[in-house]
């Protein structure tokens, strides 16, 4: 009698530790799988990150194509990339006061190159911009996608 008690004690204790085997094998596909996520995750954001820089030297290029515009446009030796990250001021006649003309200038003028180069600048400018919102939302949108798919 005693010995089947403690045959079924060991039976019960190697059930117990199979149970425990299988639950630890289940936390260890449950920790693989958030690693990998968050391997894709930390791919993701260095896939931004160099969006970010490739965006930034866009961004150059562009300053730097419109640097001798505006200097033909009568706005001096002024850094244009200091007048492109300035904030444009409620009610200003202009996109960017003081670097181009405002549009409405530029429509009225006839055949005028430096209108024209102002047109372009503003639209170069314009397409710029609606880029980086563009890709602003979009990074927005994969943040708040992995926000939803963390558990």
């Amino acid at each position: 009698q005693r010995s089947a008690r403690e045959h079924q004690d060991g039976e019960r204790a190697l059930r117990e530790a199979r149970s425990v085997r299988a639950e630890q094998r289940d936390r260890l596909r449950a920790l693989q799988e958030q690693l990998e996520q968050l391997r894709q995750q930390e791919q993701r954001l260095h896939q931004e990150r160099l969006s970010l820089a490739r965006q930034r030297e866009r961004l150059q290029q562009l300053r730097d194509e419109l640097a001798p515009a505006g200097t033909l446009l009568g706005t001096g030796p002024g850094n244009l990339g200091s007048a492109l990250a300035a904030p444009v001021a409620p009610g200003a006649q202009g996109l960017l006061p003081g670097l181009l003309p405002a549009v409405g200038m530029v429509l009225g003028d006839g055949g005028d190159p430096l209108a024209s180069a102002a047109l372009y600048g503003h639209l170069l400018l314009l397409k710029h911009r609606a880029q980086m919102d563009h890709d602003f939302l979009e990074n927005e949108r994969i943040f708040l996608e992995s926000l939803k798919k963390r558990p």
